[in-house]
């Protein structure tokens, strides 16, 4: 260890006297009278922006133009007719029931229009509804008292869920 000792030191000595390779390589990138400027790392910023799935539906209108599909709501499957003028998947009491979505009759505050007039409706959620391999969780419903609209609509809160969807040719495309 004594050996060592002054090899130690004179490469000490000698590191302190001479400027290092890398001081010297730096000064040459920087001209005289200038001032060294160090660039901020570059900050990576994740996109809140969900990606198409690239899953896609395509559904044939009926005879009356109207375009009608099985859904399933919460695993539970409904015949759905596609409305774009709905603002909500709008389920009649009975449907909502047979369905799952339970809302007390004090829930009923809310008042909707439908083809058959003015009703009490109610507003909730369905935790998974599906048409194929599109899907969409915790949609908003409204349950509409009594017999509803007679059939299940499927309205914009599951639609607006899309990445797109569109009419051409005679088939309804639901793109998630």
């Amino acid at each position: 260890m004594t050996k060592l000792l002054p090899l130690l030191i004179g490469a000490t000595a000698v590191a302190l006297v001479f400027p290092s390779a890398f001081e010297r390589y730096r000064a040459s990138l920087v001209s005289e009278g200038e001032v060294e400027r160090l660039e901020p790392p570059v900050a990576v910023v994740e996109a809140a922006v969900p990606r198409p799935s690239g899953r896609m539906v395509r559904l044939p209108a009926g005879a009356d133009g109207h375009f009608r599909v099985e859904a399933r709501f919460d695993g539970r499957n409904e015949e759905v007719m596609v409305d774009t003028g709905a603002t909500y998947v709008a389920l009649g009491q009975e449907t909502a029931r047979r369905l799952g979505v339970w809302v007390d009759p004090s829930d009923f505050v809310h008042r909707a229009q439908t083809a058959q007039g003015t009703v009490r409706a109610a507003l909730a959620k369905v935790r998974h509804l599906s048409i194929g391999p599109v899907e969409a969780a915790d949609v908003d419903v409204m349950v509409l008292e009594g017999q509803g609209p007679g059939v299940t609509l499927l309205g914009m809160s599951f639609l607006k869920r899309l990445s797109r969807f569109e009419v051409a040719d005679g088939r309804l495309t639901l793109v998630q």
